[in-house]
């Protein structure tokens, strides 16, 4: 193999690693983000994508080390050092350095502007389709209201199964919970119903399941709405944990009750 063309390769192999190196780092900026605050903005198939991509400039920057190693010994065994003269760009360095930083600028603001996107768009997916079921089920809820007045073991054996029905009805809808209000020592006191039905049919008998709201995101919400007032749908999310709430209420003839929406969901909507 001729001088030149060692060289040539060499000069290659060095610009190849350069970007590869670089990938790997944003790669890498980008899963220090991710992790250490705990949020992905991106879809399953997305991640997986990305994972393969940074795996893989492992691979070749591996690949491109052994072989640029191997053509620069072959080219200090073999050419003379006055053959081989090399001058160094001047400013180069500055440019890439400019360029490398404004890159890495923009899959920040990637990462934390998809963030938003993404739990944004799937709380609008999620009340959407509450909306749609809940919409084509008006009577259950106003049955939910008198059997709530009403207030016997019977009628929370049948909320619960209410409850189940509601959401079963899309695949796309979280875990449901009905809160509904009562009182204890003449203060206000919130209840839950979830998929199990805690009593005895036989004996009369039912244990009400308390509903710890959570300080600066339900727990005004909720006293406002069982005190009377009017409210509108209540959506939140939190950003660490993935955890998304839609909080619908429903004002009956005969009591009110809220329809707690609630999932945590560790991948985005960016992607395919």
């Amino acid at each position: 193999m001729k001088l030149d063309t060692k060289a040539q390769i060499a000069g290659v192999t060095l610009s190849l690693l350069t970007v590869v190196v670089g990938l790997f780092l944003l790669g890498l900026l980008v899963l220090v983000l991710c992790t250490g605050l705990q949020i992905n903005p991106f879809k399953e198939t997305t991640t997986s994508f990305l994972i393969a991509v940074f795996s893989g400039c492992i691979g070749v920057a591996a690949v491109l080390v052994l072989l640029n190693v191997a053509v620069n010994i072959s080219l200090i065994a073999d050419a003379k050092v006055n053959e081989v003269r090399t001058q160094p760009a001047r400013g180069w360095p500055t440019k890439w350095l400019l360029g490398y930083l404004a890159v890495a600028v923009v899959l920040v603001g990637v990462v934390f502007v998809g963030t938003y996107v993404s739990k944004e768009r799937y709380l609008g997916f999620v009340h959407a389709q509450a909306d749609q079921v809940l919409k084509q089920n008006e009577n259950l809820l106003d049955e939910s209201s008198k059997l709530l007045a009403s207030g016997k073991p019977v009628d929370f054996k049948r909320l619960t199964e209410i409850r189940n029905f509601l959401e079963n009805q899309r695949s796309g809808l979280p875990q449901l919970t009905l809160i509904y209000s009562g009182k204890f020592s003449d203060k206000l006191a919130l209840y839950r119903i979830t998929g199990y039905f805690n009593g005895d049919i036989e004996r009369n008998t039912y244990t009400p399941d308390y509903f710890a709201c959570t300080q600066n995101l339900d727990c005004d919400y909720l006293r406002k709405f069982f005190s009377g007032e009017k409210v509108e749908t209540l959506k939140k999310y939190t950003v660490r944990d993935d955890q998304f709430y839609i909080y619908i209420p429903f004002t009956g003839k005969e009591a009110r009750f809220v329809l707690l929406f609630e999932r945590a969901n560790s991948y985005g909507k960016l992607g395919s």
